[in-house]
């Protein structure tokens, strides 16, 4: 699969590692056609607040806007349980984590708990035959930023 293709379709490849080379601008309809499906598309880089915060379950958390954002004790717990809520709100879910590349060198361990707290909840989604995606764009392109942030 490439880049940001079927993110409308509930798939069990739901965590996407994504290259720059991988997403040329071609995938603009498909985003676009999930978009207009009710598919809640959030784009997040972890350049924005990531690097400075004691969580990126808290930026991120912010940007998906969870109802217990920012998170105090027991950020994943809290996360996850925001994640859970959404897929009985929403008709689909793709998360777009931007220079998830610079995430994995400096902050490993958050990046690992998050990727452990999508896959957690993401049958709540699949069972209800709904989209949820993770993607994981890790190398810099800013044209991902154009199309998700339009």
């Amino acid at each position: 699969m490439r880049a940001y293709e079927a993110l409308y379709l509930p798939l069990t490849r739901c965590v996407h590692f994504v290259k720059a080379r991988e997403f040329d601008g071609s995938q603009q309809r498909e985003v676009e056609a999930a978009i207009k499906d009710g598919i809640r598309c959030v784009y997040w880089s972890y350049l924005d607040g990531g690097d400075g915060s004691v969580t990126v379950a808290d930026p991120l958390g912010m940007v998906l806007e969870l109802e217990h954002a920012p998170y105090g004790k027991l950020p994943w717990i809290k996360f996850l349980d925001d994640l859970i809520t959404l897929a009985y709100r929403h008709r689909g879910l793709v998360i777009i984590v931007d220079r998830a590349d610079i995430l994995l060198r400096e902050r490993p361990d958050d990046m690992f708990d998050l990727i452990e707290v999508f896959l957690i909840q993401f049958h709540h989604w699949y069972d209800q035959k709904k989209p949820c995606h993770l993607c994981l764009q890790m190398e810099e392109n800013p044209s991902v930023r154009g199309l998700f942030l339009a």
